[in-house]
This record gives C-alpha cells, sequence and structure tokens, in this order.
C-alpha cells in the first residue's frame, strides 16, 4: 500500500515547515495542551506500552524526545490546525517536559509516529491522517490495530518517499518482523492480556521489548542477574589471581630456600677443602 503525495487541494489548511516559520506569530495566539480520552481499554494499553517501551529503549538519549499523546502544532500562529499522534519519536531536539510541540520552535517535525486505530478513526488514520503527516515532513507513520479486526493486518508501518509513503517490507527470513529505519529497531504485533499491542526487537542484540510491566520486571531482573554474575565472575577471577600470587610466592620462598641450601653446602665443600 501507498499513500498518493498530498497537494493543496487534498489539504487546504497544510503549510510545510519551512513556510510556517516566515509568518509572524501573533501576541495573542495560545497553542493549547491536548486532551486525549482512550477510545478502550485495548487501545489505551497499546498507546502507553509503545511509549513506554520507546522511552526505555531511548532513556540514555538527551537529544530523542518520545511523547504519547502531545499535539503537533505546524502552522506558527494558527491554534486551530494540529495533530496529536498517539506517538511520536523526534531525533535532534532536546529532551524534556512540553505541553505541544511547535514544529517552527523545535526546527523539525516528528521522525516516526504511531497511530493505534479504534472503530472510529481507523478509516480517518488510513486515508486523511496519513496525508497530513507526510505533507509536515514524517518521516515514517505507522500503524496500530489493537483488537485485530480493524486493519488487514495487525501492524502497518509506512517510510516516507517523494512525498507520500511506501510499506515498509517485512525483515528478509524474519516472520512477521518489519524493520523501521528511522528508529533502528524491528516491529511486530503480540496478543498482550486481550489487546494486540507493538513488540519492539532490537537487531544488535536480539533483545525484545513491548513497554509492558511485566516485560519491565523481567529485564530488571535480568539485569539483576547479569550485574550478579559480573560479580560472581569478577570474584572468581579475583580469587584465581590471589591464589595464582600465593603459588607464586611458595614457589618463590623454595627457590630461595633452595638457593640458601646450596650456598650452605658449597660454603661447608669449601671450608672442607685441605
Amino acid at each position: 500500500m501507498s499513500f498518493p503525495p498530498t497537494t493543496e487541494a487534498e489539504v487546504p489548511a497544510l503549510t510545510s515547515p519551512a513556510a510556517a516559520t516566515a509568518v509572524p506569530e501573533p501576541d495573542d495566539v495560545e497553542y493549547p495542551e491536548g486532551q486525549w480520552v482512550a477510545q478502550s481499554l485495548w487501545h489505551g494499553d497499546a498507546v502507553r506500552q509503545a511509549t513506554a517501551a520507546l522511552d526505555h529503549h531511548f532513556r540514555e538519549r538527551q537529544d530523542t524526545l518520545v511523547a504519547m499523546e502531545v499535539r503537533v502544532y505546524y502552522v506558527r500562529g494558527n491554534d486551530k490546525v494540529w495533530l496529536q499522534p498517539d506517538v511520536q519519536v523526534v531525533f535532534g531536539v532536546k529532551r524534556g517536559n512540553r505541553s505541544s510541540f511547535k514544529v517552527w520552535e523545535e526546527g523539525k517535525a516528528p521522525d516516526f509516529v504511531l497511530e493505534v486505530a479504534s472503530p472510529s478513526t481507523a478509516e480517518n488514520d488510513a486515508e486523511h491522517k496519513a496525508l497530513e503527516y507526510a505533507s509536515i515532513g514524517v518521516r515514517e507513520f505507522w500503524r496500530l490495530d489493537p483488537t485485530g479486526s480493524l486493519m488487514s493486518s495487525p501492524l502497518e508501518g509506512y517510510l516516507a518517499c517523494a512525498g507520500s509513503y511506501d510499506a515498509v517490507e517485512p525483515v528478509a527470513d524474519a516472520g512477521p518482523w518489519l524493520r523501521s529505519e528511522v528508529l533502528g529497531l524491528e516491529l511486530s504485533s503480540a496478543r498482550k492480556a486481550g489487546a494486540m499491542v507493538v513488540v519492539f526487537r532490537d537487531p544488535e542484540t536480539g533483545e525484545e521489548f513491548d513497554g509492558s510491566l511485566a516485560a519491565a520486571e523481567q529485564r530488571r531482573r535480568a539485569a539483576e542477574d547479569r550485574a550478579s554474575a559480573q560479580a560472581e565472575r569478577a570474584r572468581a577471577e579475583a580469587e584465581r589471581r590471589r591464589a595464582a600470587e600465593d603459588l607464586a610466592s611458595a614457589q618463590a620462598k623454595r627457590a630461595s630456600a633452595a638457593e640458601e641450601r646450596v650456598q650452605a653446602l658449597e660454603k661447608q665443600l669449601r671450608n672442607r677443602v685441605p
């Protein structure tokens, strides 16, 4: 599936970020924060878990923003034109608190966007919202079906190409995994506690994570186990070094004692010589 390029006729309210920065901002314009109500329990679970997974994965990067349900304003001076991705990731901006995301202040649009479908939004996400994201420069647009019945497949990814989106191809010989060039991760879907959620995989380590509390607890325990194993290896290595040092010291003492005996014997022999 490929989305056609956006035109002004299709989305007349859109203005490119570069053009928007040239528009003077009236003093009385306010950009209110977004309001979010999960469409269902499964919808909320899927959004929160994907946000938690990505936020944890990029936690050490101070130039990466992971946000859930934060409005994106992209026309300076116009507080009526905005998008509110369920999940967004932005590289090259300062990590920190925001009540909204203003493209002209940040200097760029989000790099990665995930929309979690509901019966009332699935069609809009697939058609109109995809065009809007493409028009402001979002590099990857992903859709998840938390019920498994609203879309032709539970998870779809689209990569920006010449003003539109091309479908992300599955990773070769990797089953259902799709490669996100923007995130550097592989994505799939899995049913957890009823809902379909996004599962992420780091291709370098093979680690899989989905942002659930159970998965976080497993990672914490795994990290503790690794730290404990490393400490045990360090202790064993220290004991081996001490044993080697003790052996070397004992050998040195024996060699010194043998040398002393040889010297004493030579002295006795010299004394016996007429």
